[in-house]
């Protein structure tokens, strides 16, 4: 065995694992002359990662809004029907029988009055 066949397998002892841990990948020709494509595909890659996580943090207000929506309107359905329940005219008349006011309901029929 000569020497370059010596140095040829040395070589191949390390491998990739070597190559790339001994940081000859970044003085390679190929990394060299494309570093400002690799800087711009960096560069990309960020602001696809920033925009990904604010579309996901609109999308989570979205929903937590929407619930609330759903639960206020909910609240507004039961509030009005308490309310027409409570506004009937036999509902006013019995909470006026229990807390003893003189009121009555009036017997009389109503009067148009014309200017």
């Amino acid at each position: 065995m000569n020497e370059y066949t010596k140095k040829q397998k040395s070589k191949k002892r390390g491998g990739i694992i070597n190559y790339l841990m001994g940081g000859r990948l970044f003085t390679s020709k190929l990394i060299t002359d494309n570093s400002w494509l690799l800087a711009l595909i960096v560069l990309y890659a960020f602001i696809y990662v920033s925009n990904r996580y604010e579309y996901e943090q609109e999308l989570l207000k979205i929903d937590r809004l929407t619930k609330e929506r759903n639960r206020m309107k909910n609240n507004l359905l039961t509030m009005k029907s308490e309310f027409s329940y409570k506004s009937r005219q036999t509902e006013v008349e019995k909470l006026l029988k229990e807390n003893n006011s003189n009121l009555k309901t009036s017997t009389n029929p109503v009067y148009i009055i014309k200017k």
